[in-house]
């Protein structure tokens, strides 16, 4: 690489597939005679951000791993890189990576940036109204059935809620309000060919069928 480092990126086998996928962008010369105009060098660039940044974040968590039994702190990775990476992860339907990368999110080691709490930054994401937006079924499956690994004590007793109790699979609802007052559900049922998200929808854990009764008629 021209670059003095590349990142050495150790995680589960399911990520580590997809981040690979990146590999024939990476392999990409700027000399290559049909590369103008084509995007591929902003392609490129954009997966080697990707790779660097993915590599740092996960050196954060290690570290602050690591840290805790030194009864120290670190500096925690920044929310808007990390919104940055799971846009990427999510743009190319990247399953694991994104169950990933909110585990990260949620053992603290991501800040909330302006946010005064992990769960108005979370929120404000949109993840699973992009999801459905993409009409990607596999993201929205992903999102509504995602219980998180871990989640810090660090975090306070709104996160924890939650992942207890009876809300434990409900981290991400098809009956949650968006932007311009739009559930999950309304932009699905307006979208030409969005029925097996809409499917996806109607079959998640909080069971929400009725809803969709409700989008339709009113």
């Amino acid at each position: 690489m021209s670059s003095s480092f590349f990142p050495f990126i150790v995680v589960e086998e399911d990520v580590c597939s997809e981040i690979c996928t990146l590999e024939p962008l990476l392999e990409i010369s700027e000399t290559d005679p049909d590369i103008e105009g084509t995007g591929k060098v902003k392609a490129k660039n954009q997966a080697m951000d990707f790779i660097h940044e993915m590599g740092w974040l996960l050196h954060r968590s290690r570290l602050k791993l690591r840290m805790v039994h030194l009864n120290s702190t670190v500096d925690l990775f920044p929310l808007k890189r990390f919104k940055w990476l799971i846009e990427f992860s999510m743009d190319h339907d990247w399953c694991a990576a994104v169950k990933k990368l909110l585990n990260l999110l949620l053992d603290g080691t991501v800040n909330t940036g302006d946010h005064p709490s992990l769960y108005l930054a979370l929120s404000d994401m949109g993840l699973l109204h992009k999801a459905v937006r993409r009409n990607s079924k596999q993201l929205v499956e992903l999102l509504l059935r995602y219980v998180p690994e871990n989640i810090s004590d660090e975090l306070g007793p709104e996160v924890k809620a939650l992942v207890d109790g009876e809300n434990k699979t409900f981290l991400f609802r098809p009956d949650v309000v968006g932007p311009a007052g739009l559930t999950p559900l309304h932009i699905a049922a307006g979208k030409d060919g969005s029925e097996d998200v809409l499917d996806a929808l109607t079959n998640d854990p909080c069971m929400v069928k009725f809803l969709l009764h409700q989008i339709i008629y009113h």
